[in-house]
């Protein structure tokens, strides 16, 4: 019999189960076996953190739930006595044969059971079940211990009085006194880390604190040298039966445990830092690690370690200025949000706060690939660091929250300060009090309630959220600026007062931190955000908000004389310039303005009167006009949405002529506008005459109207007619949008210049066709309104949708020239004004790319080839269908 805690080997075992169930998922491309891999490793983590309060009520109920998983790893074989497969699996070694075995049968049985999709549900419910019950143990063991309030349990990493320790040993050290210095105080950068880097923060018996310091004492109005990378340790033990950790801060428990076995250093060559003598330390080797150890309240000399990274001597680039010049994509901005909110709740309560947490303190560090590599400097958005000064203009002394200054709205202006944080990211730009053209308010409760009223305002205004309107995130935002989400009673008595710090923590992380953790869990990107791109040259032009104002538009203009274009934009005026090359060789005979290819535009109209009509070629495209927005008889556009596309699609098919039909004056407008746009379908086709008809919008439901319209269309027209429609801009949170699901039109997602799908497309659709068709829809430059005279740079899979109609034009319009020429080209005429026939076309001109079933397509195989060649491949695409 072995001695082992049954509740370790459980831990053990289900976590073990919950790798092959994930590894599982990655291998046959099957959800429902990731989802259940992460709930059996979510049970696997409750009871490697029980408390030991709730060990009795585990003890009592591991028997079953091991029983339960046992079933799931055989399913659906019923196993008569005990857990075999487990026990292989949690007992024996990786390389022996009985764990091979066990790891053999459990994967065929949870392959059995994922392919039966309502019981892998009913399992990962079970499991689920199992979690909340424990989760409801966890709060009735925490109100009994402390207050009646109702909280959730927060996950414990250590104790907060470590932040403290910390805080305190570095404290003594800021202020250099050594003689060939001029007193002053050292920089310090707390880089503040991702939660799944755990394993690095507590290491062994160690805690893990990483920071840069500036190697000379700053002063004000001067400058620094250098930047000195260190790792700073605070050593403690797990007492493994009970299931929670103690930290070691005298020599006496020292003395009494083995934490000091578990150190990577040794302990001769140990020794205590004396006040004065930071500044020579940290100088001694600026290109190399230098670790710290906390012992005794005291930093202790460990000595050097190779690089963890690179960073340039050089001053830190904040969070303000990396809004004002970087354009953040979504991905980036809800793993930096996510980063930033779990290190508020980490440091939350601790000594850490007493420095303002804004986009002002939050900093970015330059870092090079290579050794003196600055020329290759890139800022990575998900390395923040916490800018401390610990005796600088950024503390505040008076930090204890609530505060009660008189007239305040917001009595914690610490949740209140990254509220407006987050708003900041998601709109990619930081709120001034000058954007409004308001006077600086005079008094400091004056000035507060101004910053939470004005970030208020804008967490209201749907036009700036673009690609982060996530409704987990707004959540996150309004909880924190909600000035009653923590109104309590004044605390009477230190007792009350640590229970308010609590329930405050706990609500914070329950209302903040876990929306933003489960969005980035529903969007696929928890797992990539240590490996998020850095970010590139600064532009502010690509950042336009999608519902911007038209004095947005103008400042952004003005913007764009002074910024230089990002590598995604160059790259797309690269892509804009292939194609016309390609157009060039495509010879179009046009034999009578009914010959041209007519592409309907649906969508916020057309300002005639923008720099890209006067010239004449492409004034006199604009063929068609009518508006069921406002019944304007002259072309117009109040947004510039509909221009920027009706310019895009005249440059990619160069021969075809315009009918732009206004259904909605601005995006926003075009959600209640279904109507307007089956009337505009149906004019097309019926009054028009449209080959093709692009939607760059979309609705969550179907719309029974527009559905009618286009099967109407489809039948009067013998299906030779085209629709395009856009799938999504939400990514994963949201699936395929309608008509771009409608079985008559090609849905489109947008790609990079280089053919890599971008993270704001939406996952295929299991009912679709075997495959789904991408173009470029990135920081793609085109007309805007007449009061800009720059191009504007837009993204998403609208801007996808207009390019896909504009390549459909520009091969129709090939095909019919050749049409001109006898019964074959008529015949790949006729069949390329289908759905399916230009699908069949897009198929022979795509490239694969490392997506299965997604391609990429490239029109560019037509190009440097001979016309017998170019015409070859059109017959043999079409001749079968």
């Amino acid at each position: 019999m072995t001695s082992e805690d049954p509740l370790d080997f459980a831990q053990i075992a289900i976590a073990r189960v919950a790798s092959i169930a994930t590894l599982l998922g990655v291998e046959y491309k099957r959800q429902i076996c990731a989802f259940l891999g992460g709930q059996l490793l979510l049970v696997a983590d409750f009871i490697d953190t029980a408390s030991l309060d709730q060990e009795e009520w585990l003890r009592l109920r591991i028997s079953k739930l091991l029983g339960d998983v046992e079933k799931l790893c055989s399913w659906p074989r019923n196993i008569s006595k005990g857990f075999p497969l487990l026990e292989a699996i949690g007992r024996a070694h990786p390389d022996s044969p009985l764990y091979n075995i066990a790891q053999r049968d459990i994967r065929q049985g949870l392959a059995n059971l994922t392919s039966n999709p309502t019981a892998a549900e009913k399992a990962i419910h079970h499991l689920l079940r199992f979690t909340e019950r424990g989760d409801k143990k966890r709060r009735q063991t925490n109100d009994e211990d402390s207050s009646p309030s109702k909280r959730r349990a927060t996950p414990a990493e250590y104790p907060g009085h470590i932040n403290g320790l910390v805080h305190n040993a570095l404290q003594k050290h800021m202020r250099c006194t050594c003689e060939k210095q001029t007193r002053g105080e050292h920089l310090v950068r707390l880089l503040l880390q991702p939660p799944l880097s755990s394993k690095d923060a507590i290491n062994g018996n160690l805690v893990n604190f990483d920071f840069l310091f500036s190697s000379a004492p700053f002063h004000v109005g001067s400058g620094f040298s250098r930047w000195q990378d260190v790792q700073l340790l605070v050593p403690w033990e797990r007492k493994k039966s009970k299931k929670r950790v103690q930290f070691v801060n005298n020599h006496h428990e020292e003395s009494n445990g083995d934490s000091q076995k578990a150190l990577p250093v040794s302990q001769s060559r140990q020794a205590r830092v004396d006040p004065g003598q930071f500044c020579k330390l940290i100088s001694l080797d600026a290109n190399s690690r230098l670790c710290l150890i906390v012992q005794d309240g005291e930093l202790q000399k460990s000595g050097f370690e190779p690089l963890k990274q690179i960073v340039d001597h050089v001053p830190g680039i904040s969070l303000t200025e990396v809004l004002d010049n970087y354009r953040l994509t979504a991905k980036t901005k809800l793993a930096l949000a996510y980063i930033l909110a779990h290190s508020v709740w980490q440091f939350y309560g601790s000594d850490w706060m007493t420095t303002k947490w804004s986009s002002e303190t939050i900093q970015f560090m330059k870092e090079s690939e290579a050794s003196g590599a600055n020329g290759n400097s890139r800022l990575y958005p998900c390395r923040p660091y916490l800018s401390v000064r610990f005796a600088g203009e950024d503390q505040d002394l008076n930090s204890g929250e609530p505060s009660y200054t008189e007239g305040e709205i917001h009595r914690y202006p610490r949740i209140k300060a990254f509220g407006i944080m987050l708003v900041e990211i998601s709109i990619g730009r930081p709120l001034r009090n000058n954007d409004r053209g308001l006077r600086e308010p005079v008094s400091r409760a004056a000035k507060a309630n101004s910053d939470l009223l004005f970030a208020l305002e804008c967490s209201r205004n749907d036009k700036l959220w673009g690609d982060c309107d996530y409704p987990d995130y707004r959540s996150a935002v309004h909880h924190c600026l909600d000035p009653g989400a923590f109104n309590l009673a004044a605390p009477s008595d230190e007792k009350e007062r640590k229970e308010d710090l609590r329930y405050r923590r706990d609500s914070f992380y329950e209302n903040v931190v876990l929306p933003l953790e489960e969005l980035l869990l529903g969007t696929k990107w928890m797992d990539q955000l240590t490996t998020i791109a850095p970010l590139e040259i600064p532009s502010k032009v690509s950042s336009i908000p999608e519902f911007a104002s038209p004095e947005d538009e103008r400042k952004d203009s003005k913007a764009f004389k002074k910024n230089t274009l990002t590598k995604s934009q160059k790259e797309a005026k690269v892509w804009l310039s292939r194609m016309r090359r390609l157009n060039n060789e495509l010879p179009q005979t046009v034999i009578s303005p009914r010959s041209r290819v007519r592409i309907a535009v649906l969508d916020t109209g057309c300002d005639d009167n923008s720099p890209f009509f006067f010239n004449p070629d492409n004034a006199s495209r604009l063929a068609k006009w009518k508006d069921w927005a406002a019944g304007s008889e002259q072309f117009e556009d109040c947004h510039g949405h509909g221009t920027h596309l009706v310019s895009l699609a005249m440059k990619i098919a160069p021969e075809a002529h315009i009918c732009v039909a206004r259904v909605a004056q601005s995006p926003d407008q075009l959600y209640y506008a279904s109507e307007n746009v089956a009337k505009a379908i149906t004019w097309a086709s019926r009054e028009w005459k449209a080959d093709i008809i692009s939607m760059s919008f979309g609705y969550a439901e179907e719309q029974p109207s527009i559905s009618r319209a286009i099967r109407e269309a489809m039948y009067e027209r013998d299906d030779r007619i085209i629709f395009f429609a856009a799938a999504s801009n939400y990514g994963a949170n949201e699936k395929e949008m309608f008509p771009a699901r409608h079985e008559s039109v090609i849905s489109m997602r947008g790609t990079n210049a280089k053919g890599d799908f971008e993270d704001f497309n939406p996952p295929r659709n299991c009912n679709e066709e075997t495959i789904v068709f991408g173009t470029l829809g990135l920081d793609v430059p085109s007309a805007w309104l007449s009061e800009i005279d720059n191009e504007v740079y837009k993204s998403g899979t609208s801007i996808a949708t207009v390019v896909g109609a504009g390549i459909a034009g520009a091969l129709l319009g090939y095909a019919i020239t050749k049409s001109e020429n006898g019964a074959l080209g008529q015949m790949v005429s006729r069949k390329l004004r289908t759905r399916q026939g230009m699908l069949s076309l897009f198929r022979a001109l795509a490239s694969p790319t490392l997506k299965d079933h997604y391609l990429y397509l490239t029109p560019w195989k037509l190009m440097g080839k001979a016309d017998d060649v170019r015409w070859a491949i059109f017959v043999a695409a079409l001749c079968d269908i």
